[in-house]
C-alpha cells in the first residue's frame, strides 16, 4: 500500500513539473546572440561591440529591421557571473541599459519605445517619456551576466510595468 502511495505521489509531481515546463517555455522567448525581442517582434543585430577598463564593460549592439532601427548600450560594474532582479536597487552590483526601437516604419506607440534604466546608486527609469526615481521600469525580470575566457554575455529578460515583454542578450569578445 506504501508503495502505491509512492509511485501515485511520483507521478502526480512528474505532471505538475511538465506542466510548469510547458508554460515557462511559451512565456520566456528563446533570444540568440545579439537579439532583442520586444512585444513579440524578434530584430537581429548587425554585429556587437563591448570594452572592458577596469573591471567595467560597456557593451551594445544596433540594427534595422523592416524599416525600425534597434539599438541597445549596456553597462556593468565589476562584471562576474551574476543574476540581478530587475526590479530591486543593488548599490554594489551596477548595471545600466538603454535601449531605444524606434524609425519611419514604426505606425504606433506599440512599435516603439525608449528605456533607460539604472539599479545604483539608486533605482531609476526612463521610458517613453516617464522618467521615474526610486522605482523599477520592470514588474519583473532578471539580468545575467557570464564571462568565459573568450566572451561577457549578458541576458537582460523581464516585463515592463506597461505589460510589454523585453528580452535582449548581448555576447561581445572578452578583451582586456
Amino acid at each position: 500500500m506504501k508503495l502505491n502511495r509512492i509511485m501515485m505521489f511520483v507521478a502526480a509531481a512528474t505532471m505538475l513539473f511538465a506542466a510548469c515546463s510547458k508554460d515557462e517555455d511559451k512565456s520566456t522567448p528563446k533570444i540568440g546572440d545579439n537579439q532583442l525581442v520586444y512585444n513579440g517582434t524578434t530584430y537581429q543585430a548587425n554585429g556587437a561591440e563591448g570594452n572592458i577598463d577596469a573591471n567595467n564593460v560597456q557593451m551594445g549592439f544596433s540594427g534595422v529591421k523592416d524599416g525600425v532601427n534597434f539599438f541597445v548600450d549596456c553597462h556593468v560594474q565589476n562584471v562576474s557571473n551574476r543574476v540581478y532582479d530587475l526590479t530591486k536597487e543593488d548599490a554594489e552590483h551596477m548595471i545600466y541599459f538603454h535601449v531605444v526601437v524606434e524609425g519611419p516604419a514604426a505606425q504606433s506607440q506599440e512599435d516603439i519605445f525608449d528605456l533607460q534604466y539604472q539599479n545604483s546608486p539608486h533605482l531609476w527609469y526612463f521610458l517613453n517619456g516617464d522618467n521615474v526615481s526610486g522605482s523599477s521600469a520592470f514588474k519583473n525580470g532578471t539580468a545575467e551576466t557570464s564571462l568565459t575566457d573568450s566572451t561577457i554575455t549578458l541576458n537582460v529578460s523581464g516585463t515592463f510595468v506597461n505589460g510589454k515583454a523585453l528580452g535582449f542578450r548581448v555576447v561581445v569578445p572578452r578583451v582586456e
